[in-house]
């Protein structure tokens, strides 16, 4: 999603509908360049048992709350759950569902990988194409399937990624008819309960890959662990200043200190270098 936004900058009417979903604070936050060495160390030391990381120090974990205040992503309301006729559809179901809400169709049926799931690959080509076409005077109605297809690489790059990286499930189309309801939903809880499972098959080795909402770990490994935050940035007498939350904010400038990330994965490899974690 990150190399479709640098390329393609969202038109203004499509950014206020994202603000109208409560979605488009993660755009604003961006890409942070991830410390390999944390996530991974972070992930060996997670605990499927009880959803904990055993730490040299004491056991931890990430809460609904950490989400919240961390990147304003809602923890109260509906659930993120689909009625039970959701689970019969096939892949021509939810190609027809997709045309209706977004306009867009795949050329190619393999494109769909198993019964709801679609390659992000040719939603990006096509808002590509349908970018340019976006003015002041479009219909609402094609600022909204704009909108769609833009949430749905959010939900497959960002917080419900495959381990392939290039997945998202068709079943968010559900929520994403009602764009407007959108914002009533925990999303930060789904997004935590993602992070759990997929941390569970990693530190299990089920799975080969991390796929997971990998900034959510890192931001919150920085806040809760001082020994593993890279340096802030000094701050200008003439900088505008950074609102309190999403506490995310706090990190938008430690994107491209290569050098010093490097260090900072050093230390925390060697931080966590003769501890040994058992599990319970």
């Amino acid at each position: 999603m990150w190399d479709f936004i640098r390329a393609h900058p969202l038109h203004p009417c499509i950014v206020r509908r994202l603000q109208d979903t409560g979605f488009y604070r993660i755009i604003e936050i961006g890409q942070l360049q991830f410390d390999w060495a944390l996530i991974t160390g972070m992930i060996e030391r997670w605990q499927p048992e009880t959803h904990t990381f055993n730490l040299p120090i004491d056991v931890a974990t990430i809460t609904l709350e950490d989400v919240e205040v961390l990147f304003e992503l809602p923890v109260d309301g509906l659930p993120v759950a689909y009625p039970h006729a959701l689970r019969d559809y096939r892949g021509l179901h939810y190609l027809h569902m997709l045309q209706r809400l977004t306009g867009f169709q795949p050329a190619e049926e393999t494109a769909l990988s198993g019964a709801s799931h679609l390659q992000l690959t040719p939603i990006r080509q096509h808002l590509e194409v349908m970018d340019v076409e976006i003015t002041d005077d479009s219909l609402p109605e094609v600022i909204d399937r704009h909108t769609r297809l833009v949430l749905l690489l959010m939900f497959g790059g960002v917080f419900f990624p495959n381990t392939s990286g290039n997945l998202v499930s068709l079943r968010f189309l559900y929520h994403l008819e009602r764009l407007d309801d959108l914002p009533g939903y925990c999303w930060g809880a789904a997004v935590l309960g993602y992070l759990y499972r997929q941390m569970c098959r990693a530190s299990m080795g089920t799975q080969r890959d991390v796929a997971e909402f990998l900034l959510l770990l890192q931001v919150w490994a920085w806040e809760r662990f001082l020994q593993f935050q890279p340096p802030l940035p000094p701050i200008t007498p003439d900088a505008p200043p950074l609102p309190f939350l999403p506490l995310a904010w706090r990190w938008v400038d430690r994107r491209g200190y290569g050098s010093e990330f490097e260090a900072i994965c050093l230390k925390t490899r060697n931080s966590y270098e003769g501890h040994t974690v058992t599990r319970s």
